[in-house]
Formats: structure tokens, sequence, C-alpha cells
């Protein structure tokens, strides 16, 4: 199935940019290009066909907080991701429970992930298959291809950060643990401590330390035991139970 996706920019050569980006998803359905937030408004009221909202912050005629904090009230089925020119605005953004910020200029791998979220969010039966997965990177040389299921963990060593994978290789990625971490979500992995980023299929068992201060992850096809932060064990343990993995 498609996303129905409205664009709501007042920035006319962004609006040109991200539509442009768009083009290139099989399951982007684009249903409107709007300038100004109170015709985003009008355009709502008169239609019940959008399933996602790709919005602007920064409008001259109603802020997109304001806009997305209407259709969270209204309209509680359409999907918001905000675009913007400053980050910094993602902190005021979260009460309105969007899918995704991206940050001007839109960064495709990360365009794909937030597009990636909403389709998931919106079309839960639509099971992705993660086995032939494969997706772009950037590495240092520019981008390289990996299958998501040959990802054994993402590491952070120093200022470096490397992805292991089954084949024993060592890939050095010049993007950022953020980044990655928002990148992999949609394909079940998960962070459980600041330098790792790991896949939840491949979790076999889960030890405190001695004097249960912290934890260790054993994962499946390696002798790498993953630290876990104590105050993310309760939260990776909800994640567990919702795969349908009971815990005693």
């Amino acid at each position: 199935m498609k996303l129905k996706v409205l664009l709501v920019d007042d920035n006319q050569q962004a609006l040109s940019t991200l539509k442009q980006q768009l083009h290139s998803f099989s399951y982007i359905d684009i249903i409107g290009e709007l300038y100004n937030g109170n015709d985003a408004i009008h355009f709502l009221r008169q239609s019940n066909e959008v399933d996602l909202i790709m919005l602007d912050i920064e409008m001259e005629d109603i802020n997109g907080l304001d806009i997305a904090l209407h259709i969270k009230e209204r309209y509680a089925e359409v999907l918001v991701i905000f675009t913007t020119g400053h980050a910094g605005f993602a902190l005021d953004g979260y009460e309105a429970d969007p899918v995704d910020f991206l940050t001007k200029p839109i960064d495709p791998i990360r365009l794909e992930t937030a597009l990636q979220k909403a389709k998931k969010i919106k079309f839960p039966n639509e099971v992705k298959q993660v086995t032939n997965e494969r997706i772009g990177l950037r590495v240092t040389k520019g981008i390289q291809i990996i299958e998501v299921q040959n990802i054994l963990f993402i590491e952070k060593k120093g200022r470096a950060i490397y992805i292991h994978t089954k084949t024993n290789e060592k890939i050095k990625s010049s993007d950022t643990m953020q980044n990655l971490e928002a990148i992999f979500k949609p394909f079940d992995f998960y962070r459980p401590h600041q330098s790792f980023i790991i896949p939840i299929d491949q979790i076999r068992a889960i030890f405190p330390d001695k004097y249960a201060r912290s934890y260790s992850i054993e994962l499946a096809n390696s002798n790498i035991n993953i630290p876990l932060s104590r105050n993310r064990f309760s939260d990776l343990k909800r994640v567990l139970e919702n795969k349908m993995i009971q815990i005693h």
C-alpha cells in the first residue's frame, strides 16, 4: 500500500527539493503541495485521504508546531514528520508526537528511515522482510551497501564507529551513533549502551555483573559481551516482551 503524503512548506524551493526526493520511493503518493499552514488545515477539513503530512515548522502564517498539535487533537490518524532548518525545534515538538524530525537539507538516508517508520505505523500488517534488505551507509570513501541481516553489532570506539558483521568484516562508518540508531530502529535494532547498537533478534542472554550494578548482553554468533546500561534494562525487557518473549 502507498502512503498518501501532503507536503507543507512556505519555501517553494525546499518543497520542490523534497518532492523530488520523494519520487524515489515507490510507496509514496504525493496528494498535495501547500505553501502555508492555513491551507493545510483547510485541506484536512476537506479530505480524509491524508496518511502523512511532511510539515515545515517555521512558516509565516501559522507555526508548524501549532498545526501539528491541531492535527493530533482533530485528526489523530494523520501522521506528521517535521522538516526544519533548526534542529533545536525538536525539543519543542515532541508534544505533537511526530514520527520524526528531519533537518534541512534533508539527508536521503534519514528521509528513508523516517518514511519507513511512518509506513510501519500506518500499515503494521505489511511485515518487512529483513532477510534480503540492503541499505547504503556512509563510509570514509563514499557509500557501502550492507545487508541488514549480516550486521552483528555496531560499536563506537573512541571517535570511530565500526559496523561488525557476521562475516567478520569491520566497516568504519562516517555517520554518527544517533543517526545510525535512527536508521536501524525500523529493523528492530536497539541501543543498550551509548557505545553499542545491536539487532534484537540476536540477543541470546542478559546477565547482571557481580554487584548487579549493570548488565551484559550475550549475542548469538559472537563471543563479545555487549554492555547494557542499568537504566536501560527495564526498557529492553519491555521491548522483548513486546516481541512476545516472556520474561519471568
